[in-house]
């Protein structure tokens, strides 16, 4: 039974991040990553994975926000950078 309640490919990837990071069994597109026992630390750790592993960079702006919204920003710019998740 899958405990990952995302809806796209982008979305599953990054709920995986979360979860590890956070320590939680689920996270929905719509929790808060603040809400869910995120914190500062937490979240540059996330930035620089992201960084790492999409090629994405997000300001701790774009992640004190849900799930749903990171996963958003992050598809907005990898259409800037004329790619798509999974990249190629």
């Amino acid at each position: 039974m899958s405990t990952d309640t995302s809806t796209t490919p982008l979305q599953r990837q990054l709920a995986a991040y979360w979860r590890e990071l956070l320590g939680a069994e689920v996270v929905r597109p719509q929790d808060h990553f603040l809400e869910v026992g995120g914190n500062s630390l937490m979240a540059t750790m996330l930035a620089n994975r992201i960084e790492e592993e999409l090629g994405v960079q997000l300001s701790m702006v774009d992640l004190f926000d849900t799930l749903e919204h990171v996963t958003e920003v992050c598809e907005e710019q990898l259409r800037e950078q004329g790619r798509t998740f999974p990249a190629a």
